[in-house]
Parts: structure tokens; C-alpha cells; sequence
């Protein structure tokens, strides 16, 4: 057995113990790495060798000294800064070429944590669509079938998770990457509320959309993680004080399950694996509702300080060089130029509305819940994948349009999977009230235990060497 086949918890548990050194573990990571990186394409940048020197250097703390993630290998998703790793952000050029690399806040508290910090995983450019493709590295694809995308934009980190190379790995999300790349590869997703895990440096920390987040085999293993890298950065000015277990779940919350929140239709096959999901967990005792919610589709409006800031980021650069930039990016970079003040303000005040009607909603349920994705995962070269025949759009109002409510509000969320369609995993998301991820998780805690999801091997092509 390999030390990667461990939960997070356990191989660090075995770490500190000294039953396992980090040294051994690097090298079994090595050998795992080598068969995935070529079928998969996880990585964006990979430092196996000063992994182990960081691994000889944490084998010779004395116990006492040994951190919360002791002699975990946790690659991280190349939106976050590092100090001894290349961050490009997706891009295929510098971003501040000049700028002393240095770590972010996530990556900071990892590694005095004692987590090694091996690996810059796979993302689009600045994170900006729902696959896992950039003009440096190309297309990460899905351990499950590598003709088809593992979502995006945090695919890289849940490749590495679902093919067996990382126990958990660190994403982002601003829209929904962290929860559907793990609905798309049969992973646990996790985004928790707002400041939770702070976000420094940010260029704007009042009226942000990003979060770290984790992908994980098991939600306990979300737990551990938590336990270990959340707490309040004064620095982040939306980082509560308190743990995340601080606000009780209920023991018997209440839930509400809808398939859709603004309209978006829903693939056949996944409302099957969803209907006997939830059926499932009605019939093991949980409080659900089914009900229809019929909001105004705020996700355009959602988008527009994020077009408008990378067109003052990049504009200028785009216009000059546009060859630099994939046709998706250049795309949404351009829609920026056209943001006036006024589109500014509705956007906020749609933003505020939504919020409203969603705390009016928890006023009555704990819970929402719905398929984390309307569809399984698409071939990586799809540009408009169809649900029940219909063509997709990758934008505003696309697939991905429900698990924007996250990000919007803040609020926890996660996607747990529940089944299987097609021989492709389905995801069910799990979102409550602000500041309640402890409800968040105990909830999914309690779904993956009723609905034991299962994954059979890996098909040849993706399988690690175990």
C-alpha cells in the first residue's frame, strides 16, 4: 500500500508518528506523478527534487516542532502565489515579471503547517471558464475518461485527486471551480464562507467572488484541512473571528432541494441520479422539500466587476498583443471595456437583491440543495456540450449559472458525489446559511455516509501505478 492510498489525516498522523517519514512519501508521490502527468496533463509546475529536500528537512523536526500538516504533499492550484514554485495564473506571459515571488496567504499557512508544497496544478487563465485549458500546457482531461474535460477551472488539482496522486489538493473558486471539477470527477469540493481561508494579496477584498477552497476523497478529509489552515487574517477584511465549528448544525436541519434556481434545464440522466439520491436520503430520515425557485438570473450582472477589472488589468495588453491570450479570455476581457459606472451600480444592487432573497430562504430551511452540475462531463474540446439536445453556452448564463449563488452570497458550499450516469460521476451541492460551514460539512458528512458513493477502478489510461 502506497502512503498516497492514506486519507490526508491518516498520512499525516503516520508522519508525525514517525510509523512513516515525509522522504518515503515524496517517493511514492514520484513514482504516482510519472503516470499521470502525461494522460492527464495535471501540472502546471512540478519540483519533485526540492519536495524532498523539504522532506529531509521536515523529517528532522523533533515531534514537538511538527505542524498540523506534517509531511503533507499538497499541490496547489497556480492562482495562488508561491515563494519557490513559477505562479503564472494561467497566463502565457509574466504577469509582474519584476515582483519578488512570495508566498500568498494559503500558501503561507500551508507551509508553516509543514505541507509540501510539490506542484503548481493546471488552470484557464485567471481562472476564467469551465475547463481546465491554457495557452502554456493545453488541456487537462478526466481521470474517468481523458477524452473529456474534469471541469474547471481548479481541473488540475481534482485530476490529481480522482486519479489517486494527492490525498487533497488546494483550488479556487470564483464561480463554482472548486465544486464542479468535483462533481466532475466524483471528488468532495468545498468552498467555505468568505474569509474562512483569507485571500491576500487580492486586488480588490470588498466586493470579491474568490475563494480557496479543497478537493478532497472523503469530507472528512475537508475537516482536517479546515482545522488546520482556517482562522482570521486581519489583513482580509471579510476573515471572521472564531473557528468554523463556532455557529452548532442543527441536528435535524431542514433542507430544501431544487433542481434549478434560474431556469436552467437539467440533463435526464443526472435528474435520474439526483431524484434517487435525494430519495435515498429522505428515506434515511433527512428533512427535504422539494420545491421550485424562480429568481431573477442575476449572473450577467454577477460578472460585471470581474470583466471590468481585468480589462484595466490586461486591456491594454490584450489590445497589443491579443495573441497572447486564448479566444475565450480575450473575449471576456474585452466585454470590461465596455463597463460603465452605472453598470458598476446595477450589478452591486442585483448582487444585494440576491442576497435578500436567499437569507429569506433560510429563514425556513439550513439547507439547499441541488445537482452541483445540469450535466457530466463534456468532451475537453466541446465548446457548447448540450444538455437533452439543446447546445450550452460557457458564459453568463450557462451551465455553470446555480453554484454562482456561492460565490455571490459568500455563502458555504459543497459538492459531495451521489452517483454515477452514464459512467461518469454526478455531484449533489450542499450550500447553508453564512458563516455556517460547520453546517455545511456535517451535513455532507452525513450524505456521504447514507448515499455510499463508490468509484470503481480507473480506466486503464488514467490508473496510477499503486
Amino acid at each position: 500500500m502506497s502512503a498516497l492510498d492514506l486519507s490526508a489525516r491518516a498520512l499525516v498522523a503516520a508522519t508525525s508518528t514517525g510509523e512513516l517519514s515525509p522522504v518515503e512519501v515524496i517517493d511514492d508521490l514520484a513514482r504516482r506523478v510519472s503516470g499521470v502527468a502525461t494522460e492527464l496533463n495535471p501540472f502546471l509546475a512540478i519540483d519533485l527534487d526540492t519536495a524532498r529536500d523539504t522532506a529531509r528537512s521536515l523529517q528532522e523536526r523533533p515531534p514537538e516542532e511538527r505542524g498540523a500538516l506534517h509531511g503533507l504533499p499538497l499541490p496547489l492550484k497556480d492562482l495562488e502565489r508561491t515563494a519557490d514554485l513559477p505562479t503564472t495564473f494561467g497566463l502565457s506571459f509574466p504577469l509582474a515579471p519584476d515582483a519578488p515571488r512570495t508566498d500568498g496567504s494559503f500558501a503561507a499557512r500551508a507551509r508553516a503547517a509543514g505541507a509540501i508544497l510539490y506542484a503548481k496544478t493546471n488552470t484557464s487563465a485567471f481562472g476564467h471558464k469551465d475547463v481546465t485549458e491554457n495557452l502554456i500546457v493545453g488541456a487537462t482531461t478526466n481521470p474517468w475518461d481523458t477524452t473529456r474535460t474534469p471541469g474547471g477551472s481548479s481541473g488540475g488539482s481534482a485530476a490529481l485527486v480522482a486519479a489517486g496522486v494527492a490525498p487533497v489538493a488546494h483550488g479556487t473558486d470564483a464561480g463554482g471551480s472548486v465544486r464542479f471539477p468535483a462533481s466532475m470527477v466524483g471528488v468532495v469540493g468545498f468552498k467555505p464562507s468568505f474569509g474562512r481561508l483569507p485571500r491576500i494579496p487580492a486586488p480588490d477584498l470588498w466586493a470579491a467572488r474568490g475563494h480557496h477552497g479543497f478537493l478532497a476523497n472523503d469530507v472528512a478529509d475537508i475537516a482536517f484541512l479546515m482545522d488546520a489552515l482556517s482562522g482570521q487574517d486581519l489583513r482580509d477584511p471579510l476573515s471572521p473571528a472564531g473557528s468554523w465549528r463556532a455557529l452548532p448544525a442543527a441536528k435535524a436541519p431542514r433542507a430544501l432541494y431544487v433542481e434549478t434556481m434560474f431556469g436552467q434545464d437539467v440533463d435526464v440522466d443526472v435528474r435520474r441520479v439526483m431524484d434517487e439520491a435525494i430519495d435515498a436520503l429522505v428515506e434515511a430520515g433527512v428533512d427535504i422539500r422539494r420545491g421550485r425557485i424562480e429568481w431573477d438570473d442575476p449572473i450577467a450582472d454577477g460578472n460585471i466587476p470581474m470583466v471590468a477589472r481585468e480589462w484595466r488589468l490586461l486591456g491594454a495588453r490584450a489590445e497589443r498583443e491579443p495573441e497572447l491570450f486564448d479566444a475565450s479570455h480575450l473575449e471576456q476581457i474585452r466585454a470590461g471595456a465596455a463597463v460603465t459606472a452605472d453598470d458598476l451600480m446595477r450589478a452591486q444592487e442585483s448582487r444585494t437583491k440576491l442576497y435578500g432573497a436567499a437569507a429569506a430562504l433560510f429563514e425556513d430551511y439550513e439547507l439547499l440543495l441541488m445537482p452541483t452540475m445540469p450535466l457530466t462531463a463534456w468532451r475537453w474540446d466541446d465548446e457548447h456540450p448540450a444538455i437533452n439536445g439543446v447546445p450550452t453556452e460557457r458564459g453568463p448564463g450557462g451551465r455553470w449559472m446555480d453554484v454562482l449563488l456561492g460565490n455571490l452570497t459568500g455563502w458555504p458550499a459543497i459538492s459531495v458525489p451521489c452517483g454515477w450516469s452514464k459512467g461518469l460521476p454526478v455531484g449533489l451541492h450542499i450550500t447553508a446559511a453564512p458563516l455556517h460551514d460547520f453546517a455545511c460539512i456535517d451535513a455532507a458528512a452525513r450524505f456521504e455516509e447514507i448515499l455510499q458513493f463508490t468509484r470503481p477502478a480507473l480506466p486503464a489510461q488514467a490508473a496510477t501505478k499503486r
